[in-house]
C-alpha cells in the first residue's frame, strides 16, 4: 500500500464543501499527512475548537489507482473510527462529510500534538511517564484487537496528546477489522515499527500470513524508544536496519539502559519476540509487573495520623543532620597540623588573614589554589606575581 500524495496548503473552495463552511470555520493547519493536511477548525455556533483532516480525492492530482486507493483507505478508517468511537484512549470522530472532490474528517482537537514531537523535545521518558503512556496504548490495542481490528501503523506519530498529557491513538488509515481466522499479507506500515513476519510474508508466499501480533510488536518498539530516545531496529541503510528486524537483533545498551529497571527489560523482551504465537497479547502485557505494581487501586487512602508522623519523623531527622554538620570535631595537634583548613572556625580565620595580608592578588571566583597560601614561599616571590599580574 502507498500513500505518495501530498496535498497543498490551499483551502478546498466553497462549493466543493458547502456542508462542511456551513458548519466550521477552518483555520491554520496544525500537520500534514502524504495524502492529507490537518487544521484547527472552529464550530461556529459553539466556537468548540476541533481538527479536521482534509484529503483531496481529484483525478487531477493522482492516477486512477491512487484515486481508488486513498478513497478505499478513508472509508475504511471511516467505518473503523465509528465502531471504535468512545473509548478515551482513541481518537473521536466527530463529523465526516465527503463531496466529489474532498473528504473532511473532524475530530477532537489535540493540542500537545504528536508524542514524537514531544519525545524529540524530551530526548527520553522517565520510567514514570512512559507506564502512564504505555497502559494507555496498551488499553487502546486491547480494545481495538477485541474487536478484531489490527492498526497496522502504530508509532509515537500517531500517538496524540492532549492539554492535561492523556494520549489518544490515531490514524487508522491502514487498520482493518478481520473475520474469523483470517490472516493478512499486505505490506504496509513504517519501515521501523514493521513486525518480522510482515517482511517475511512479503518475501515468501507460502507464508501463512500475519494477524494482532503485529501491534505488540510495535508497542514493544515504542516503548524501547521513549525510554532510550532511539529505536531498537536502526541503520542508516533501510535494508540493513530490515535485516535486524527479521533477525530480532537489538540490545539494552549503555549509558541509556544502566539506570532502567530489569522490570521493564523484561516487558520489552516479551513483545519484541520473533515468534508471534509467544510474543505478549495486550491483556498479558497490561498484567506484566511493570504495569501491575502500580495500578490506582493498590494506592493507600490518606491518613493524616501516618502523615503527622512521618512528618515528625522527617523534622527530627533534620535536626540529628543539622547538630552532626554544626557539631566541632575534637581540635588536636595532629589535626590541626596535617589538615588546618579542614576545620571550619580554622579555615574562617585563615581566609580572614589571608585576604587582609594577600588581598592584592588572592582574588575570589578565580579557582585559585588556597594550599598554596600555607606554602613556605617567600614575599619577593610573591611580590614578583603581583608584578606579572598588573
Amino acid at each position: 500500500m502507498t500513500r505518495d500524495i501530498i496535498l497543498g496548503d490551499e483551502l478546498p473552495d466553497w462549493v466543493g464543501a458547502k456542508e462542511f463552511y456551513q458548519k466550521y470555520d477552518p483555520k491554520e493547519v496544525i500537520g500534514r499527512g502524504v495524502s492529507s493536511v490537518v487544521r484547527r477548525c472552529v464550530h461556529k455556533h459553539t466556537g468548540q475548537e476541533f481538527a479536521v483532516k482534509i484529503i483531496e480525492i481529484t483525478a487531477e492530482k493522482m492516477t486512477e489507482q491512487q484515486l481508488e486507493e486513498v478513497k478505499s483507505s478513508t472509508l475504511k478508517e471511516i467505518h473503523v473510527l465509528n465502531v471504535v468511537k468512545g473509548h478515551p484512549s482513541i481518537i473521536t470522530l466527530i463529523d465526516s462529510y465527503e463531496s466529489t472532490t474532498f473528504i473532511f474528517l473532524v475530530f477532537d482537537l489535540m493540542r500537545r500534538g504528536e508524542l514524537f514531537d514531544y519525545l524529540t523535545e524530551k530526548v527520553t521518558l522517565s520510567e514514570k511517564e512512559t507506564r502512564s503512556i504505555m497502559r494507555a496504548l496498551l488499553e487502546a490495542v486491547q480494545y481495538l484487537h477485541s474487536l478484531n481490528i489490527v492498526h497496522r501503523d502504530l508509532k509515537p506519530e500517531n500517538v496524540l496528546l492532549d492539554d492535561q498529557g492523556h494520549i489518544k491513538l490515531s490514524d487508522f488509515g491502514f487498520s482493518v477489522q478481520l473475520g474469523p481466522d483470517e490472516k493478512l499479507r499486505e505490506l504496509c506500515g513504517t519501515p521501523g515499527y514493521l513486525a518480522p513476519e510482515i517482511l517475511k510474508c512479503s518475501m515468501d508466499e507460502t507464508h501463512e500470513g500475519y494477524g494482532k501480533e503485529v501491534d505488540l510488536w510495535a508497542c514493544g518498539v515504542i516503548m524501547f524508544t521513549l525510554l532510550a530516545g532511539s529505536p531498537p531496529f536502526w541503520h542508516r541503510k533501510q535494508l540493513l536496519m530490515l535485516r535486524l528486524i527479521m533477525e530480532g537483533r537489538y540490545q539494552f545498551s549503555s549509558p541509556e539502559w544502566d539506570d532502567r529497571s530489569d522490570t521493564v527489560k523484561d516487558l520489552i523482551s516479551r513483545l519484541l519476540v520473533l515468534e508471534p504465537t509467544l510474543r505478549l497479547t495486550a491483556e498479558q502485557a497490561l498484567a506484566h509487573p511493570f504495569f501491575r505494581q502500580y495500578l490506582k487501586e493498590e494506592v493507600r487512602l490518606f491518613s493524616p495520623r501516618k502523615t503527622f508522623k512521618a512528618l515528625i519523623l522527617t523534622v527530627l531527622a533534620c535536626i540529628r543532620m543539622q547538630c552532626r554538620y554544626y557539631r566541632a570535631r575534637p581540635l588536636t595537634k595532629e589535626l590541626l597540623a596535617r589538615d588546618p583548613y579542614s576545620i571550619r572556625g580554622v579555615r574562617k580565620l585563615i581566609d580572614g588573614c589571608a585576604f587582609r595580608i594577600y588581598g592584592h592578588w588572592v582574588k575570589k571566583g578565580e579557582q585559585q589554589n588556597r594550599a598554596a597560601l600555607f606554602q613556605n614561599t617567600s614575599k619577593i616571590i610573591l611580590m614578583g606575581l603581583e608584578e606579572l599580574e598588573n
